[in-house]
Order: structure tokens, then C-alpha cells, then sequence
């Protein structure tokens, strides 16, 4: 017997479901296009190459692959690939450039059927190519703060970094997969430095359990790099949350730098010069006074200005709550320049950053890029879209009598054609009584489109207004 139940990890969207969901689309949309982004779709698989080429080991390890003609595909896990393989094969040649696209589009991961993940998600996203200048990070930031703003989100901060400070201080002769490495290393550490210090401010019981996992893990990579230095966490069993975030962010940073240098990655002072750049974190002015003092005659304190350029950017668009972490990694190694995330709360809800790199891997030609995503099915488990769902779905019309339907069905045409939103279940109904037509409360008017029609555009919610016809 067949299964009456969705894919494992997998759910589905009844109406009221899919209400909230359009409506987080045309949030995005309109947020998108009053920047002057352009919407683009793509394939809904590619080659697997494709993000092999391009991806973290997190995203390559979750790809849903299938065979075809001799050929391994992925269902894409990820718009900006697709994205910037369309502008390597000449696709949009015949557009003037920059390119300002912005995609709503299914996407596709493996995860464990109770992991809490999904399989299937929708993401949105923008992506500027073409443009080197900072104003194009910063308005990626902004259309992306807009898009949140209208969706409902509030209390927004905004965090930045920039990959420029760690590709400035890494050796040269670094490989591409150690720096990959490395760079992973920084990113986890930076999650495991807020984890704590949200721990210990008590904003979230719920981040112990995880920081407990967190410290598993770090004892695992300790014990296969053969990590027996003085935070060793053999040596110092923990149970109570609070004391793990104490000691955890130390224990992680320890056991990297002992990683770094005995793998052959790094001498013990730049091991030491990139911990304590990854710490440092406030707002732009604190942010300059540290990193003025800890990368004094490094070509770093470049990335840094970067940065400080682009916080004063995002404040011509009002966005003044941005906090410089340079920390932050985003998990992904392709990133070049400026990275970022925003936030509600502890909840992050968008991110993205520069990738300069991606086109011409790809076989185009040398393209500056930067752009952002979201997951809207994230933004629906925490509850937004759900603003306007109580707001009139429309109307129905009847006939009183078997001779009145066929008034009735013409005058539910002529109201659609005017935009009336004519036939949802559970809407108020309107009766057509020969010449009359009788509202819902029990009033009475004449049964014409233009009577009706007025009536129901100054009562609001029932109308679209781009459709109506003067």
C-alpha cells in the first residue's frame, strides 16, 4: 500500500501555507526590483561538476545526484552556480551590464529524514556582476534589509566581515583545499565564540545542548590531530552548559592553532596573528583602533578600510545598526572580499558577501560579483508572511433561484475582469435576486458590474488593484 505521506524531510503546502509563502515571493520581488534587479531562472539541476568546482564540503556532501545520458546531475542546491554559469556561457551578453538579477527558485539538499532539515527549500536571492565598486555590496545589503523590513523582521542588525583580512594573512604557498580548511576552522570558531557568549548572557537555554554537541566534535578533532595541550578536553570533563561556554571558545581556538602548525599550514606566529584577528569584533570606530594595533604594516589593514568604506555606505541608506565581526567566514571558501549577514535577534536571516572569482571559473571572463540569499522557508518557521492573512479573500456570488445562476456567472465575469476576487471557499457571499443583488449584511443594490465593483474597492481586500480595468 502506497504511503500516504510527503518524502521524508520533505512537507507540503496547503493554502493558507501557500498564501504566506506568495507573499514572502512578492515581498522579495518588489524589494528586488525597486533596486533595479532583473529576475532570471535557471535549470533545476545541473551538471554536479558544476558545484563541485564551486561549493563548501557541506553543500558537496548534500547533493542529490541521478544519472542521464552518461552524465552525473544535481538537482542545484544553490542559485548562485546556476547563476554565474549562465553569465559565463554569453547568455546575457545582449544585456547591458552590470547585471542585476534577483531568482525565486526550489533548491534541493540531502539531510537526515529527522535531522530537522529539509530536502526541498525555496531560495531567494540577488546578485550584482559586473561591478567591482562597493555600492554594489552595500546595496545588496540594503535590498536585502528592505525585503526583511517589509516581511515583517524587525530589529535588525547587520554584521560584516571580509574574507580580503584572512587571504592577506594566510601563506601564499597555501593550497586551495588547507586554505579551504582553515578558513572552515575560522568559521566554526566563530560560531562557537557567539554560541558562547549568548550561553553566558542567557539569551538561549536551548545553545547548551548544542555547545555540548559543539565540544563532542571538538573532541574528536583533538583526538584525531593528537591535541594534548592544556585545553584538552579529555582531561577536563563537562556536563552543565554554562560551564562549557566558559571554557569551550579557548578549548577551540587551542586546538585550531595546534592544528595550523602541525599540519605544515603556518608558523606559530601567524597561527597566533590569526586568532587574534578573527576576535575582533564591535562597532566600525573600536574595530579600526584593534586592527590598527594587531595588523599594524599588513597589507590586511587594506580590507580592513574596505570595510569601514562600507559601513559608512550602508548608513546613507539608514541602516545604522552594523557591527564589524572579522571573524566571520560564512563557511564558504569562495568569497574574496566583503561578507555579511543580517539578523533579528539571534535569528539570521539573510547572508552573502563578494565572490569575484566564481564567472571566470566557470570559463568566463574575469567578473566582479556580490550577492545575497534567503531561505523564505526559513523565514515561514519563524512566522513571517503571515501578516495579511485575515484580510478578505474575495467574494462568492449565487444565484437566490436556478434562474438567477446565469446572472450570477456573468456578473462574476465581469467583476474578474476588473480585478474581484470571485469564488474562494469560505467568502462572503453575495445573492443575485433578478435585478438586485444582496450583500452579505442584507443589503440591497443593483444588480450591475459598476454598482458591485464600487461598492466592493471601497470595502478593500477583495480588489487587485494592478488588474483592474478602468
Amino acid at each position: 500500500m502506497l504511503e500516504h505521506v510527503p518524502p521524508p524531510a520533505t512537507r507540503d503546502s496547503p493554502p493558507g501555507e501557500m498564501a504566506a509563502r506568495r507573499r514572502l515571493e512578492a515581498a522579495f520581488a518588489s524589494a528586488a526590483q525597486a533596486y533595479g534587479f532583473s529576475e532570471v531562472a535557471t535549470p533545476m539541476f545541473e551538471r554536479a561538476d558544476l558545484f563541485g568546482a564551486r561549493s563548501g564540503r557541506e553543500i558537496k556532501n548534500s547533493l542529490l545526484t541521478f544519472h542521464c545520458d552518461h552524465e552525473e546531475y544535481a538537482l542545484r542546491p544553490e542559485m548562485t552556480a546556476p547563476v554565474c554559469r549562465m553569465v559565463a556561457s554569453g547568455a546575457l551578453d545582449r544585456f547591458p551590464g552590470p547585471h542585476r538579477l534577483y531568482y525565486v527558485a526550489p533548491c534541493f539538499r540531502y539531510c537526515r529524514p529527522h535531522s530537522g532539515g529539509r530536502r526541498e527549500f525555496t531560495q531567494a536571492g540577488i546578485e550584482v556582476l559586473g561591478d567591482a565598486h562597493l555600492r554594489a555590496d552595500a546595496e545588496v545589503i540594503a535590498a536585502g534589509h528592505r525585503f526583511l523590513t517589509s516581511a515583517g523582521a524587525s530589529d535588525l542588525s547587520v554584521k560584516v566581515g571580509t574574507a580580503g583580512v584572512f587571504g592577506s594573512l594566510l601563506p601564499g604557498d597555501l593550497g586551495a583545499d588547507d586554505t579551504a580548511a582553515v578558513i572552515g576552522h575560522l568559521d566554526r570558531l566563530a560560531a562557537i565564540r557567539e554560541r558562547c557568549a549568548d550561553a553566558i548572557a542567557g539569551r538561549d537555554v536551548l545553545l547548551e545542548e548544542q555547545l555540548r554537541a559543539d565540544r563532542r566534535d571538538l573532541a574528536t578533532v583533538q583526538m584525531q590531530c593528537g591535541y594534548a595541550g592544556r585545553h584538552a578536553i579529555a582531561d577536563r570533563p563537562l556536563s552543565e552548559g554554562r560551564a562549557v561556554a566558559e571554557v569551550l571558545a579557548a578549548e577551540a581556538a587551542d586546538t585550531y592553532r595546534y592544528l595550523w602548525t602541525a599540519e605544515g599550514y603556518m608558523p606559530d606566529e601567524t597561527a597566533d596573528q590569526l586568532l587574534e584577528t578573527s576576535a575582533i569584533q564591535g562597532a566600525p570606530g573600536e574595530v579600526d583602533r584593534q586592527a590598527s594595533e594587531v595588523l599594524a604594516g599588513t597589507p590586511a589593514l587594506g580590507a580592513v578600510a574596505e570595510l569601514l568604506t562600507l559601513c559608512a555606505l550602508l548608513g546613507h541608506y539608514g541602516i545604522e545598526s552594523v557591527k564589524i565581526t572579522l571573524g566571520i567566514g560564512r563557511g564558504l571558501n569562495f568569497y574574496t572580499g566583503p561578507v555579511f549577514e543580517i539578523a533579528s535577534g539571534s535569528a539570521k536571516l539573510c547572508g552573502g558577501g563578494r565572490y569575484d572569482g566564481l564567472v571566470e571559473l566557470f570559463g568566463g571572463p574575469p567578473t566582479p560579483a556580490t550577492g545575497c540569499a534567503v531561505r523564505l522557508d526559513s523565514l515561514r518557521d519563524l512566522g513571517y508572511g503571515d501578516s495579511g492573512a485575515a484580510a478578505a479573500s474575495g467574494i462568492r456570488m449565487v444565484g437566490a433561484t436556478g434562474s438567477d445562476e446565469a446572472s450570477a456567472i456573468r456578473l462574476s465575469e465581469a467583476l474578474r475582469d476588473r480585478g474581484v476576487l470571485v469564488g474562494a471557499p469560505g467568502a462572503p457571499v453575495w445573492t443575485v435576486d433578478g435585478s438586485a443583488v444582496r450583500a452579505p449584511g442584507g443589503a440591497l443594490m443593483e444588480a450591475t458590474t459598476g454598482a458591485v465593483f464600487e461598492t466592493l474597492r471601497q470595502a478593500g481586500g477583495t480588489v487587485q488593484p494592478s488588474r483592474v480595468i478602468p
